[in-house]
């Protein structure tokens, strides 16, 4: 699923001359995670939940428990979906991130945000938050395998939090950028990058050949 760019190209670049990089969202340009843990969300009977599910439920989200049975849809994924949604709009972004984002775009990337979110329903909250916080972008697509993703699209550039991009991106000619979290330290990188700024992942996309 794409949308379009909140701002224009930089003048001077044509389509297939411009450097493209793929960026997450969750964990990479917001706190998401923080956000999930500590969001203050009371019982609401809009839920449709009694309390005692309601409150199990949450425990569960927080925890970021997948759905455990074989059905797609079940009140636990919903409710699960509805708390995500919460966290979309209220996660802080993270400043070096957008700060990052605005110097691809004065650089003359193409940016594609790629996320795990299901855009079907939260496309458009989505977008207002990255437009609400100035962070430019031409695509957003949803995908949950990044690595297949960028090489279908010819994108040799991956900023993301992800264990399992980080870990196969490197191995099928994705180079894979991760902001360094408590999750990461066991992982195999496979020549993946963490870093602590984003200002380390300039300075590694402007030695690269692009």
């Amino acid at each position: 699923m794409s949308a379009h760019a909140p701002t224009p190209a930089t003048p001077g670049h044509a389509a297939s001359d411009r450097p493209t990089i793929a960026v997450d969202i969750d964990d990479t340009l917001n706190d998401f995670t923080r956000t999930l843990r500590t969001l203050p969300v009371p019982f609401d009977p809009a839920y449709a939940l009694p309390e005692e599910t309601f409150s199990a439920f949450l425990a569960r989200v927080r925890d970021d428990a997948p759905e455990t049975g074989d059905l797609l849809s079940t009140e636990y994924s919903y409710f699960r979906y509805r708390i995500h949604a919460l966290c979309y709009r209220a996660a802080a972004p993270r400043p070096d991130g957008v700060e990052f984002m605005r110097w691809l775009r004065a650089d003359g990337w193409r940016i594609v945000i790629c996320t795990r979110r299901d855009l079907r329903r939260a496309n458009a909250c989505t977008r207002k938050w990255l437009a609400d916080h100035g962070v430019p972008f031409d695509h957003l697509f949803m995908a949950a395998n990044k690595v297949v993703f960028c090489r279908a699209w010819g994108i040799r550039h991956l900023v993301d939090d992800d264990p399992f991009q980080i870990e196969h991106g490197g191995p099928h000619g994705v180079r894979v950028y991760y902001p360094v979290m408590d999750k990461h330290a066991a992982l195999p990188t496979n020549g993946a990058r963490g870093f602590a700024s984003f200002e380390e992942v300039k300075s590694w996309i402007r030695a690269s050949d692009c």
